[in-house]
């Protein structure tokens, strides 16, 4: 299978929501955090929590699309950041969840309430309406929080579910659909679990995972990834062989936090290099020692992401 995916002049991703905030921290070339302050107020400073939220500008022949990647893992942070970033949101045209998982879906519902559209598109895979639990290898279990899909179409969502690639934004945008598992170390989430009828289910892969992709112009993709549970290297080979297109950037969540996947990090690195990426922005669920060992084995192209962090492409 191939996409023909519309290459972009010119490409915004800014990060409204991540496990990390510094208001001090300096930008760089294509790189612009959010301003200390204005005339001679200090902007209030925005918050972190342990969930991803990204909006994207996509520009290309005098036309802009605005779209909403997830929505953090609380009803209100996503809505507090983009106050304190003095960002509308209204002219959102389409909202995509990477998978359903509470640090990725929780402030849909208040976001949809405060953009006030009656027809917002919502793109989700089927299976993110499942009710997950997290069940712990001491026994714990913890119901997590989930989608409910007449609370969102009262709320103006109309809901887009989709399993295969799929094109958006007059085709400069591709969501990837499911995304195959095809290397021998990426295993998936070995607490996850669904309930199917009362009963819980081991369900590792989390097939609803997706991730975002778009070619911009003179560069090459640019990936983000909300968790990546599919993994990131299946992740970055199924988007590479599907536009034909080399990656030129990373950005989003790796999941390589925890005991389970603290040994295969290495491995991932090495795969990582394979796809040269000009730029690593690895963030919210990728864990400290993978965002250090990835900060160390990619000092010139790693960029540590922060809230309010504006990305130039």
């Amino acid at each position: 299978m191939s996409i023909a995916l519309k290459e972009v002049e010119k490409l915004e991703v800014r990060n409204l929501m991540d496990n990390f905030t510094d208001i001090l921290m300096s930008g760089s070339e294509g790189v612009q955090r959010l301003p200390f302050g204005k005339n001679e107020d200090m902007r209030p400073a925005p918050i972190a929590e342990h969930g991803f939220s990204a909006l994207v500008k996509i520009m290309s022949e005098g036309k802009e699309h605005l779209i909403l990647l997830d929505t953090g893992v609380t009803p209100e942070g996503v809505l507090v950041n983009s106050d304190r970033m003095e960002i509308d949101l209204s002219p959102t045209e389409a909202i995509v969840i990477t998978h359903g998982h509470a640090d990725h879906i929780a402030g849909l519902m208040s976001i949809l309430n405060r953009v006030g559209k009656v027809d917002m598109p919502v793109i989700v895979h089927p299976k993110a309406f499942l009710q997950r639990w997290a069940v712990f290898p001491d026994g714990v279990k913890v119901r997590l929080p989930s989608l409910d899909r007449q609370s969102l179409q009262s709320a103006g969502a109309r809901i887009i579910e989709i399993t295969k690639p799929f094109l958006m934004a007059e085709d400069m945008m591709l969501v990837s659909g499911e995304i195959p598992r095809v290397t021998d170390f990426e295993k998936g989430l070995p607490i996850s679990y669904v309930e199917i009828e009362g009963k819980l289910e081991k369900d590792p892969l989390i097939m609803d995972d997706m991730a975002v992709a778009f070619n911009v112009r003179g560069k090459g993709l640019v990936v983000i990834s909300g968790c990546a549970h599919a993994g990131i290297i299946n992740t970055l080979r199924y988007l590479t062989e599907l536009t034909g297109t080399k990656i030129y950037a990373v950005l989003g969540g790796f999941h390589l936090t925890g005991k389970p996947f603290e040994p295969i990090i290495d491995r991932t690195i090495a795969e990582l290099r394979l796809f040269d990426p000009s730029i690593v922005v690895p963030s919210h669920c990728t864990g400290w020692k993978a965002i250090n060992r990835i900060a160390q084995e990619f000092p010139d192209r790693y960029i540590h992401n922060t809230v309010g962090t504006t990305y130039f492409f």
